[in-house]
């Protein structure tokens, strides 16, 4: 099977042009070497993509999309009839300068293939064998590294289709000194690849691309060895290695970081059919992921660096964990896993936002402008969101396991009950680990001992509580995942009640579920969480729209209506976030008072608190409208701010402006309203009484 012009055409220019180059297989050039290498590829490079663009403003480009290349197509490296490969040629020329000394000249080669790819897309082939020839090049270059005698499962998958043997003994002789910073740069123009095809919102060409990334044996970084570079390797098959120089600084943080960085953005490709495979072989690296980034973590004596990897590191496991099937033992051994490699950020004090870092973009690794010695003040506090929402999900997910269990069994779960002689199921076992590991936390951060009044106990749950929320306030996407996890707990705080003395919290107060609901007690989180936002409703419209957050924030509003709903005296009654809340949040965006037919509005500029409004015209503003109210309160802030968002969700709806279809949230926000109306005449009825 012949070529298309288009790629004759490419090969032409990549065979005329590198592989005079290729040929001299150096990896250290002169400097005018270098020099006149780095000249070429860049004019390449330009040219490709000029061809690129005329395919793309041809009209007539129909003829061309019917020319498809993918694994099947590929012929013998050394058939007569099939003739040389286009695709084999290219590939095993331009990756030959992936292994060269210069990094300039690797990172334009890298460069130079994402080129190509994009070329091949426009050119009307699903790139299936250009995917798959890199990932064969990935191959080669990792077992080379390793001394592995074979490549496997992309080769092995495709053998009874095409031979392409030839091919990888090819590639085997010109990557023969291939290191990591080789594999580095194949990972980088895999995932840069990748997000082309996203970008261009192409789904077959992404399933295609998806489809050559599954077959890659991942399985053979399993090879790799962190240990001294010394020390003589063995492999699985029990044949000895030549140690090689996987533990160098420098090779180890690029090959780790684009591993890293691949392997992320797969990830995030769940809805592929394709992409299912990969996740599962991502998700059993993880163990030996976090044993190489952390085997000897002073290796990194860069901060940033050693936050970068942290941040990436925590940041695959949090995607993991939104696409795999929770069991109990995975569920253990993550738990197992945070204590051994982030036990500091879980067990960091939960204090209030850095006001020397407020404008910063928090949690960058890489911020330019600040000193090396304050990256850790920046960057930890986004890795300890991170961290602690791993740890929380985890926990929790193995105390919701056991709930169909503790009804029918009626176990109780207190702290002296932690051992489970009475209850051998292997449910109960594993609830009752989420229950040590999360009693364990909260004993750090807040001693349930330490207090023994209720009302004492309380006040602390809540400053506990504001501090917490306003770790997570800032970074939008963690903030409703967290609150929603935190839902999944039983509410148990609601059967006592400040007016009754508290006698019973003596009795309660071993009972771990009981002290994780009275600190994440949902109806004060959400009071809480309204707060932080200085009860501007158009923040929670922003919310309720973003692509982002609009899903998450929709679930965890109706959530909590339904939980205010059943205990409506505690919304209420609530009166603890005053004074701890006294940072302006970064969330404030303009305050409206309004009424609540949405009349009468007085707008800020944006970025102004309710500090910058004037306390006259806002107490005077604030009497007018509610007489029997002499001093606003958190059920009235927060009264207001639903039904002005309420009002402006009504209103975008009615104008067909609205994202997606409100109507169970506006439903909930009408019975809200109804309770406030009741409410109102009970206060109303109580002043004329008295």
């Amino acid at each position: 099977m012949s070529c298309s012009p288009e790629l004759s055409r490419l090969c032409s220019l990549i065979k005329d042009v590198l592989r005079p180059y290729a040929e001299k297989d150096s990896v250290e050039l002169t400097k005018d070497e270098e020099k006149d290498l780095l000249i070429t590829l860049s004019k390449i490079s330009r040219e490709i993509q000029r061809w690129g663009d005329e395919i793309e403003s041809d009209s007539d480009n129909e003829t061309v999309a019917n020319h498809v290349f993918d694994v099947k197509c590929l012929p013998e490296l050394d058939s007569p009839s099939g003739g040389h490969s286009c695709l084999v040629e290219i590939v095993s020329v331009v990756v030959i300068f992936l292994k060269v000394g210069s990094q300039y000249i690797k990172h334009l080669a890298g460069n130079l293939l994402v080129v190509i790819s994009k070329f091949i897309a426009k050119a009307g082939s699903k790139q299936g064998g250009f995917a798959y020839l890199l990932c064969v090049c990935l191959e080669v270059a990792i077992s080379n590294n390793l001394s592995s005698l074979m490549v496997s499962s992309t080769s092995r998958a495709t053998d009874s289709e095409c031979n392409t043997s030839s091919f990888i003994l090819i590639l085997r002789s010109r990557l023969e000194n291939a290191n990591w910073h080789t594999v580095a740069g194949l990972l980088r123009v895999l995932r840069n690849i990748m997000k082309y095809l996203k970008q261009s919102n192409d789904g077959d060409l992404l399933e295609v691309y998806m489809h050559s990334i599954s077959n890659v044996c991942w399985e053979l970084l399993s090879e790799i060895h962190v240990g001294q570079t010394s020390e003589v390797q063995i492999s699985s098959a029990g044949i000895a290695l030549p140690p090689r120089n996987v533990c160098s600084p420098e090779s180890r943080f690029l090959f780790l970081g684009g591993l890293l960085q691949l392997f992320c953005s797969l990830v995030e490709q769940n809805g592929l059919v394709e992409a299912k495979g990969v996740l599962y072989k991502i998700f059993c690296l993880v163990p030996r992921l976090l044993n190489w980034c952390f085997y000897k973590q002073e290796i990194f004596n860069n901060a940033r660096i050693y936050q970068y990897m942290r941040h990436k590191m925590l940041m695959l496991m949090i995607r993991l964990s939104f696409q795999i099937n929770w069991e109990y033992s995975t569920l253990v051994l993550w738990l197992e896993l945070l204590h051994t490699y982030f036990e500091d950020l879980i067990l960091l004090p939960i204090s209030a936002r850095d006001a020397l870092f407020d404008d910063c973009v928090e949690g960058s690794p890489f911020m330019a402008s600040v000193p090396n010695v304050d990256i850790y003040r920046i960057s930890t506090r986004h890795l300890q969101r991170q961290a602690i929402f791993l740890f929380l999900k985890c926990s929790l997910n193995l105390i919701s396991f056991g709930q169909e269990t503790e009804k029918e069994c009626a176990w109780p779960i207190s702290n002296y009950c932690l051992t489970f002689e009475s209850q051998p199921d292997l449910e109960s076992f594993y609830r009752k680990k989420g229950l040590s590991e999360l009693s364990e936390w909260l004993n750090v951060h807040l001693p349930l001992e330490a207090y023994k009044s209720y009302p004492m106990y309380l006040e602390k749950c809540n400053i506990f509580a504001i501090s917490f929320l306003q770790l997570y306030i800032d970074e939008d996407d963690l903030l409703f995942e967290v609150l929603l996890q935190l839902l999944t707990l039983r509410f148990l705080a609601e059967q006592f009640d400040c007016s009754d003395g508290y006698k019973a919290f003596g009795e309660v107060s071993g009972d771990i579920l009981f002290h994780l609901s009275s600190v994440f007690n949902p109806i004060h989180l959400f009071h809480i969480f309204l707060a932080e936002l200085h009860y501007d409703h158009q923040v929670l419209l922003d919310y309720l729209i973003s692509k982002d957050t609009g899903v998450n924030c929709v679930q965890y509003l109706l959530r909590c209506f339904r939980t205010i709903f059943k205990s409506w005296h505690i919304f209420v009654k609530f009166s603890g976030c005053g004074s701890e809340i006294s940072q302006p949040s970064c969330k404030k965006r303009k305050i409206i008072l309004d009424s609540q037919d949405s009349s009468g509005k007085v707008d800020l500029l944006c970025g102004e608190t309710p500090v910058a409004l004037d306390r006259d015209q806002k107490r005077n503003h604030d009497a007018a409208r509610k007489p029997y109210d002499e001093m606003p309160k958190p059920f009235k802030n927060a009264k207001d701010c639903l039904l002005s968002l309420k009002g402006s969700m009504k209103n975008l709806h009615q104008k067909n402006l609205f994202p997606y279809n409100p109507t169970a949230l506006l439903r909930s926000f009408t019975r809200f309203e109804e309770l406030c109306h009741r409410k109102n005449e009970q206060v109303l009825h109580f002043r004329c009484m008295t």
